[in-house]
């Protein structure tokens, strides 16, 4: 009882450590996109919305260009709010630098609410055990090479350690029917960038590291860059956006070899015939960003070939390759975070000067 107490304890003191840090700003939400449905017995739904909470800081943006970020599969939007060891997040970075910052739950997670039997499909969820062997405590388990490196996690990463149980807490259901969560993803990202009404940056992380292209298609005028941050793949690269310069063309896909042992084959489009063009991304500047002891550092490399095969300009950081080291897939939570996003701060205002 004593030690739960404790954990209790420890627990709320990162808590209220997280909020004494966070950067003053405007807050305000709203639903984008979802639709009425009829439910087969005289009533009606509405399904599909997705959240959106809008920071601004205290006096006004004075960057032009918004940021929209995107969470992953099993999370939501407080990604990017305070960490887990209750350090100040992504978000209120974004803010600090002058940056309007919209953060989403995706649809049917978190606030964004789910019908059940919208998609054919019913809630997953990922075991602390998955969490901790691919997140947080990856040299544990060690079921990549690079993951030995992974040094950057605050604490142990395990059950039980008051910051892992933070993190872990914080986690989300999400359905598994991938095709209809990005279409409904798509269509209210869309929505939502019609409401802010100037091109914006999307960010987005893991699984919802899909959801910015997808979002670009049905919108490249009000895209000004996309941030993948280890965006799913390889073979989800297929799942691409459908705006193709031959779309009478089929998909045809090959296997290219992996460069090393450390590395996965690739599954790209044939080169014969010629790749299919994704025409609406390709004035877009892109940038992927992989972690050195991440699961994604064995094939983000895939996904950055599918783009550039595709006509898209991406530019990829492996960060081990640029001096910063130790980090996991969840990166922009871990103890250098600030590190990485002043990296991709510079990245954004260099990809939208001019615009």
């Amino acid at each position: 009882m004593r030690s739960s107490l404790l954990k209790s304890a420890l627990l709320m003191l990162h808590w209220s450590s997280a909020s004494s840090l966070e950067i003053p700003y405007r807050r305000s939400y709203f639903y984008v996109g979802g639709s009425y449905v009829d439910d087969g017995a005289g009533g009606h739904f509405f399904q599909d919305q997705m959240y959106v909470e809008k920071l601004g800081p205290v006096d006004g943006p004075s960057q032009p260009t918004p940021i929209v970020l995107i969470h992953g599969q099993g999370q939501t939007g407080t990604n990017f709010l305070n960490k887990p060891d209750g350090g100040v997040g992504w978000a209120s970075r974004f803010i600090e630098q002058g940056y309007e910052v919209y953060i989403v739950d995706q649809t049917f997670r978190g606030r964004s609410p789910w019908r059940p039997g919208a998609g054919q499909a019913e809630p997953s969820a990922f075991t602390a055990e998955y969490v901790q062997q691919r997140f947080t405590a990856v040299r544990n388990y060690a079921l990549w090479p690079q993951a030995a490196l992974h040094t950057q996690w605050p604490g142990p990463g395990t059950m039980g350690d008051p910051v892992f149980d933070a993190f872990y807490g914080a986690g989300a259901q999400y359905i598994d029917n991938a095709t209809y969560q990005q279409t409904a993803v798509q269509a209210a990202g869309a929505r939502l960038l019609d409401r802010i009404g100037t091109p914006a940056v999307l960010v987005g992380h893991s699984q919802g590291g899909i959801m910015p292209p997808l979002i670009a298609d049905a919108r490249p005028h009000l895209t000004r860059a996309l941030v993948l941050l280890e965006p799913s793949g390889p073979r989800s690269a297929t799942r691409c956006p459908p705006a193709v310069a031959r779309p009478d063309v089929e998909l045809i896909t090959q296997t290219f070899a992996a460069r090393d042992e450390n590395h996965t084959d690739c599954i790209l489009q044939a080169e014969a015939p010629p790749p299919r063009r994704l025409a609406n991304l390709a004035d877009i500047p892109i940038l992927t960003v992989t972690a050195e002891a991440s699961f994604h550092a064995l094939y983000d490399e895939c996904n950055v070939r599918y783009l550039r095969q595709a006509g898209c300009k991406v530019d990829h950081v492996e960060l081990g390759d640029v001096g910063i080291h130790g980090n996991g897939h969840m990166f922009f939570m871990e103890m250098n975070s600030d590190v990485i996003q002043d990296l991709v701060h510079d990245w954004i205002l260099n990809a939208t000067k001019g615009g």
